[in-house]
């Protein structure tokens, strides 16, 4: 193959010879000499793979030079799992020059530190070279090869890295969610997710042999380990996820085994390095090949029973059984070797990091809500009130400017007389009026039984405030309908607004204390407490001339105008 004319920007799949279960103990010199001995023949396919357990694979090219100029090309296997490629360089004289890289040894002579093994070539004006490649690695070897011009390589490796670098930072991604999910659930599956997730972000990034290229430049250590164990690992941690998560031990007893079994063997692969090979392999091949297929079936068993959560975890796990099969049917022959092959299981684990935590987001924001709603009504619970109330007492943000306390009238009497079903119709026809009224106007919380406040927003004026507590006080006076019973129902009101030298919590004190006073005497009005009449009453009035006539507006609402 002539590499004069190779265009600035191409690449191409050149013909090569294979000769394969070849004694990784011979010495290199002796097979390259005896080359012409050995069953050396042309590729069977574009992209051939072997499953070469105990020996190597050789490949031979030749290249030649037919221009006044050097010319230079890359060389590389472009597939991350091989453990130690060497090239070897047949030079005029005979001589041989050897370079080296893979995922357990380190990058020597003409090698390039690249996500798969890759070589520099160079051929001289008017020469030929011969080359021969030794491939070794203890799994599946497959040989997607290019020999591609210096720009073609670099863009190609940009692309590649680029594609690598979004699916590695979504998965991180997912994984610091699903850390921070877990800090604030008490539910232990969070726990084994976050281990999941982790051991996903860690797979994806060992897989793509972008550490490999980054650190592996000087150190002779197999990184192909820690992609099995971190592999094993990830089938353990989810296994174990979709047991707690769909509490299969009381859902499903006899797939829980199963799937006990599952994370078992998937444990006992992540060690298989300290193991006889056979139980390794066997291992191995039963927790990334058979256990997602048993995954998925016993979810698609779950998720036809009605098991809550399981509908949610098969979608998830399917697209990695889909990307497995793919996989193991090209380990067969059956289906071809596609560009990106590389990226299917990667990305399918990614779409399983994505979908789970956004599952598990809405599982966590459910029980945040819930957390601080009332059961009954929807609205916020004592224990928001006290977190706002401690928030705002801590700062001085001004985000509420009123307090409106509301008690209902006779409320005990309703639930004796017409039973605690009507209380409750009652409490939520109550809240039903209160966001009506309130809504958007301020928070609205159930503090105690028959109890609700309303923290104003600082933006709505006091007038706003008085007149929409005015009309929800008539319109709870209407009476409810219920079980063909007529319930009269009344409340009473207290309201105060923020005054900056007692604070938010003694708004709240103020309008608790017009509560009172409204309740000891009489019921079924507003107590409106304005701090501005005691500025009054010690300030001289020219200070307040631009005040608006808001008391007198109220007093012209209720009736009560003292105006001459």
């Amino acid at each position: 193959m002539d590499i004069a004319g190779l265009p600035t920007d191409a690449a191409f799949t050149p013909t090569f010879q294979f000769a394969e279960d070849i004694d990784p103990a011979r010495a290199p010199e002796d097979v390259i000499a005896s080359a012409g001995t050995l069953d050396f023949k042309p590729a069977s396919s574009r992209i051939p793979q072997f499953s070469a357990w105990q020996s190597d694979v050789w490949l031979r090219f030749a290249l030649k030079n037919s221009s006044s100029d050097v010319q230079s090309a890359k060389f590389a296997l472009r597939f991350p799992y091989l453990q130690r490629t060497d090239l070897f360089e047949v030079h005029s004289d005979g001589s041989l020059h050897q370079s080296t890289a893979g995922s357990a040894v380190a990058v020597t002579g003409t090698g390039v530190a690249a996500a798969y093994p890759a070589y520099h070539l160079l051929v001289p004006p008017g020469e030929s070279r011969e080359y021969f490649v030794r491939v070794r690695s203890s799994s599946l070897i497959v040989l997607p090869v290019i020999i591609a011009s210096e720009a073609n390589f670099a863009r190609r490796i940009a692309l590649e890295t680029l594609v690598w670098s979004l699916i590695i930072g979504a998965a991180l991604s997912f994984a610091v969610y699903a850390g921070s999910m877990s800090f604030a659930a008490a539910n232990g599956s969070f726990r084994i997710y976050i281990c999941f997730a982790l051991s996903v972000a860690i797979y994806i990034l060992l897989s793509s042999g972008l550490v490999t290229a980054i650190f592996g430049m000087h150190l002779h250590f197999n990184f192909g380990r820690i992609v099995f164990f971190t592999q094993a690992m990830m089938m353990a941690f989810g296994t174990m996820f979709i047991m707690v998560f769909l509490g299969m031990e009381k859902q499903a007893p006899r797939l829980y085994r199963i799937f006990y079994a599952i994370a078992f063997i998937s444990a006992l692969t992540a060690i298989s390095a300290g193991l006889p090979s056979w139980i390794g392999r066997t291992s191995f091949y039963i927790a990334t090949g058979a256990g997602p297929v048993i995954l998925v079936a016993g979810l698609a068993i779950m998720a036809s029973s009605g098991v809550a959560g399981a509908r949610s975890a098969l979608i998830a796990w399917l697209p990695c059984l889909l990307a497995t099969v793919w996989i193991h049917l090209r380990m067969a022959g059956v289906t071809p070797y596609l560009p990106i092959n590389l990226f299917l299981l990667p990305l399918a684990f990614a779409f399983m990091l994505a979908y789970l935590s956004a599952v598990l987001g809405g599982q966590a924001r459910q029980a945040e809500f819930w957390s601080n709603s009332d059961a009954m009504t929807g609205l916020g619970n004592r224990r928001l009130l006290d977190r706002i109330c401690e928030l705002e007492n801590r700062q001085t943000s001004e985000r509420y400017s009123a307090a409106v306390a509301i008690d209902l009238d006779n409320f005990r009497l309703i639930n004796e007389t017409f039973g605690h079903t009507a209380g409750d119709a009652v409490l939520v026809s109550m809240a039903e009026k209160l966001r009506v009224h309130f809504g958007g106007r301020g928070d609205i919380f159930r503090t105690g039984g028959d109890e609700f406040l309303i923290l104003g927003y600082h933006w709505q004026s006091r007038m706003d405030i008085i007149t929409q507590a005015n009309t929800f006080l008539q319109s709870a006076q209407a009476a409810l309908q219920h079980e063909g019973n007529y319930i009269n129902v009344g409340a009473s009101i207290g309201i105060a607004f923020h005054d900056h030298r007692t604070g938010f919590a003694g708004m709240l004190r103020q309008a608790d204390a017009e509560l009172y006073h409204v309740k000891s005497s009489g019921r079924g009005v507003i107590r409106i407490a304005d701090q501005r009449k005691r500025d009054r009453r010690r300030s001289e009035p020219v200070i307040f001339a631009d005040n608006d006539d808001t008391e007198e507006r109220v007093a012209r609402m209720f009736g009560t105008s003292n105006r001459n």
